[in-house]
């Protein structure tokens, strides 16, 4: 167990509260305390997510089961009340949950009182300070991760040995098509300390970028691969999935040439083929649904990679076809900052805004300064790609 994870074992009840708000805070929902309240022990706010607004609470219980049932038992009688009605209940433990654990509790929440529970547990709170806000752990636990903690040095040496394979056309991208290449890495939280006993044979089928036509399936010692194959020996594409959690799929078919000789990266869905943003959405969502049926419950880490595509540049569609296009990408391996989404919240619009700065980094990158315009507050709109991501 390291300095954070025994800060969390051993917490007080009061600094575990300011930690649960600012951990709130960070993540992204409107926090107000509700101040001294005659309904909770402990902390409680009125938070909101999105369109969504209700209640949080944190504590230390160690039965935090049964703590999450007595105050979603008194939520409702303030619910009742106050003539108040609540969507969201917001419970916030340094206790570890497990995936199963955690999608009961919601069934039941939802079951009972009608609202949805988000349940955030150690390892939510590990990922989320680890990747995102490690000036909270000095702040509120007295732990100094520094800038470059071991978690994240290992994170980026990671991504790093992996993009490196992918240019150099080794390992699972060997047999790759030549050509400039789009690459996501999802990385879970825990994947260095996580004992990798799982079988292949009982993980699920990594789903691959771009919507290929056909996928062949390869079951490994340690992993899990599918190929985008089209023709010929090589293959357009692949998806790996790794026992450790690692996730890792490449593509060469979002890159086309245009008839002025240009090279072109597709960024919007047409003629029912997916561009970058949907299939990288779409990738995302799979993947964080295969990882927690492989057990995970926290957070992941997401990165998006171009590579090989200095001369490349970003077509947003027909309609700006005829505009001055922006300059070409002029870098021949770029990688979008880290971006954190949680597991466990796989909802469409939890996904579209977590992604969502990433995606408009890359764009920003291809010259676009108002980044993507297939997502805003959550919201998709690049036009219908399958089932998944239909218009607003």
């Amino acid at each position: 167990m390291n300095e954070l994870d025994y800060a969390l074992e051993t917490v007080d009840e009061e600094t575990f509260e300011n930690l649960a708000a600012a951990f709130l805070r960070s993540r992204g929902y409107r926090t107000r305390e509700i101040g001294v309240s005659e309904t909770f022990d402990g902390w409680d706010a009125r938070v909101a997510m999105r369109v969504r607004s209700g209640i949080a609470h944190a504590s230390i219980a160690e039965d935090w089961r049964e703590q999450l049932r007595a105050d979603a038992e008194k939520l409702k009688e303030m619910e009742e009340e106050r003539n108040e009605r609540y969507h969201l209940f917001v419970f916030v433990t340094n206790r570890d949950v497990t995936g199963q654990q955690e999608y009961d509790m919601e069934d039941e929440i939802a079951e009972e009182y009608g609202w949805r529970l988000r349940l955030y547990h150690r390892q939510d709170l590990l990922g989320e300070i680890y990747n995102n806000v490690p000036g909270l752990a000095k702040h509120h636990l007295d732990v100094n991760l520094g800038f470059d903690t071991d978690h994240l040095a290992n994170l980026e040496e990671l991504l790093t040995e992996r993009l490196n394979a992918i240019q150099e056309r080794r390992d699972e991208a060997t047999d790759l098509d030549p050509g400039p290449t789009v690459a996501i890495h999802v990385v879970p939280n825990g994947i260095f300390s996580t004992r990798k006993t799982r079988s292949t044979a009982d993980m699920p089928d990594p789903s691959v970028l771009s919507e290929p036509v056909s996928v062949a399936t390869d079951a490994r010692g340690k992993l899990k691969v599918a190929y985008d194959r089209d023709g010929g020996l090589g293959y357009r594409g692949y998806a790996l999935l790794r026992n450790d959690g690692l996730y890792e799929s490449v593509t060469t078919r979002l890159f086309y040439e245009s008839e002025p000789g240009e090279l072109l990266l597709r960024a919007s869905a047409e003629d029912d083929a997916p561009g970058l943003d949907a299939s990288v959405v779409v990738a995302v969502r799979e993947t964080l649904a295969h990882l927690s049926s492989m057990g995970y419950s926290a957070t992941a880490s997401v990165w998006i990679s171009v590579l090989g595509a200095a001369d490349a540049k970003l077509d947003r569609g027909r309609v700006e076809r005829s505009s001055t296009s922006p300059p070409a990408l002029g870098i021949d391996r770029y990688s979008t900052e880290v971006v954190t989404t949680s597991i466990a919240d796989r909802e469409r619009e939890a996904v579209l805004e977590d992604l969502e700065p990433a995606l408009s980094e890359l764009w920003r990158q291809f010259g676009y300064s108002e980044g993507t315009r297939h997502v805003e507050d959550g919201e998709w709109h690049g036009g219908v790609v399958g089932d998944d991501l239909p218009s607003p």
